[in-house]
């Protein structure tokens, strides 16, 4: 032992006493710090009542709710786009178009001396995702833009800039039968995306305007852009929504021409960083259901006992108030736990072409009538705890607002009423119908649980 300390006190130059006195202490804070949770975390695996020794369980707090249109949404370079025409038997019909810039592939373009157009292709990559019927075909519309985009501006799902009337498509009355998961044929099979051969007047313009795209600014002066849209066929035609991303490799302007016999493409592509794109949706809900439409869009508000709807693309929300909460303040409730639950009431059949959002979001409304986080969102807590997610067996979805429900309790000022969104509203294009708060099957009951103590 000796020899030991000897050592302790030859490297360390510390008397034996003061080492382990210190090594006792870093061995207190070591224990003290693996005790520490993070308060987001506890009670997550907290699945029945039996978990909550001593808490009162109830669902019967009463709820309002009813259906509103949507505010505006950004959606300003997105990461991936919808583009199509779709007839919805309760929503009615939605369009979606794309406005979006383009730049050369290179600066100084030369097309050589006496450049011979072949033909100028407008292509879409394909993501493989799309929402309603593909074999349902639908006209697409091509459009030049008259104004010039600003890369410093949001544009929203209601947003627009001027275009030229005149329609590009080499057919004018191009009918596109998506095919989002096909590989084309273009000399070789290449990854799946939409071809459309454009006006000849366009390809010779660029051919013959080579001076004006030394640069991406000159050509963005030069070629504004595009607007992309679609229509429907027939008034019974159901169509599609394609997702697209507009930034990939195979999306562009395709520019084929020969110089010297020998033929030849350029490109112009939608580059990430570069161009300025937002997607346009426009909703027609004239058509939808008769339930929809007296609340949605004649503002009959106690229709939302039995019936709710969520619907992307800037479409419509729902407003869930919890109007007595206020008056618990007096019974000192503590809240151990909140979940609102929604449940998908609509028919299995429907759901295999217009599929519920995976997710749902949610957020508060603050004294000023401004959007809030909940304090139980994720940028306050985890996913985990606040939840969401659609569960497919129980066609349901549930929230964890426990903190958001002790708030409306405790602060008087605190705002009673939420809006339940799809999450990603922007680039997605799901809806949800839901059951409300009075519904004739009970068991589809917008509902709050609480398991709650008083002390």
């Amino acid at each position: 032992m000796k020899n030991f300390w000897n050592f302790r006190r030859e490297n360390f130059n510390l008397r034996p006493c003061k080492n382990l006195f210190i090594f006792l202490l870093l061995s207190l804070l070591l224990v003290s710090y693996s005790c520490k949770k993070d308060i987001s975390s506890i009670g997550l695996n907290i699945k029945d009542r039996d978990d909550l020794l001593g808490a009162v369980f109830t669902d019967t707090l009463t709820l309002t709710a009813y259906s509103v249109f949507e505010d505006t949404i950004n959606t300003t370079n997105i990461r991936s786009n919808f583009f199509g025409y779709l007839q919805d038997n309760f929503f009615g019909s939605t369009t979606a178009g794309v406005y979006t810039q383009f730049v050369p592939s290179g600066n100084n373009v030369n097309f050589g001396e006496t450049p011979q157009l072949d033909s100028i292709v407008l292509t879409l990559r394909y993501t493989g995702n799309f929402y309603g019927d593909t074999l349902s075909p639908f006209n697409v519309k091509v459009y030049r833009l008259d104004d010039n985009m600003d890369a410093t501006k949001d544009y929203y799902q209601n947003s627009s800039v001027a275009y030229v009337s005149a329609n590009l498509t080499y057919n004018s009355n191009f009918c596109l039968i998506p095919k989002p998961n096909t590989k084309v044929k273009v000399d070789t099979l290449i990854e799946p995306h939409i071809r459309i051969r454009l006006s000849d007047a366009l390809g010779n313009e660029f051919l013959q305007n080579a001076d004006k795209m030394k640069t991406q600014e000159d050509f963005k002066q030069f070629f504004k852009g595009l607007y992309i849209c679609a229509n429907t066929i027939t008034k019974d035609n159901s169509g599609a929504l394609i997702n697209i991303d507009l930034t990939n490799s195979l999306s562009g302007i395709q520019l084929y021409y020969k110089n010297d016999t020998i033929s030849r493409k350029y490109s112009f592509p939608i580059h990430d960083r570069n161009t300025v794109r937002f997607n346009a949706y426009e909703h027609n809900y004239e058509s939808g259901d008769p339930l929809f439409l007296n609340q949605v869009l004649h503002g009959d508000t106690l229709l939302g006992e039995k019936i709710l709807y969520v619907q992307a693309t800037g479409g419509v929300k729902t407003k869930i108030t919890f109007p007595h909460l206020k008056t618990l303040k007096s019974r000192n409730m503590v809240i151990n736990k909140a979940e609102l639950v929604i449940t998908n009431i609509a028919d299995p059949l429907i759901l295999a072409n217009y599929p519920s959002p995976n997710r749902l979001s949610m957020y508060g409304i603050n004294p000023a009538g401004k959007n809030v986080r909940l304090p139980d969102d994720p940028y306050f807590t985890n996913s985990v705890y606040w939840g969401g997610n659609y569960n497919a067996t129980n066609k349901e979805y549930r929230f964890r607002i426990t903190r958001y429900i002790q708030d409306i309790i405790l602060n008087d000022n605190f705002e009673s009423s939420i809006y339940l969104v799809p999450e990603g509203a922007a680039s997605s294009v799901n809806r949800l119908i839901l059951g409300g708060t009075k519904p004739d099957d009970a068991s589809s009951r917008l509902r709050l649980e609480v398991y709650y103590t008083e002390h």
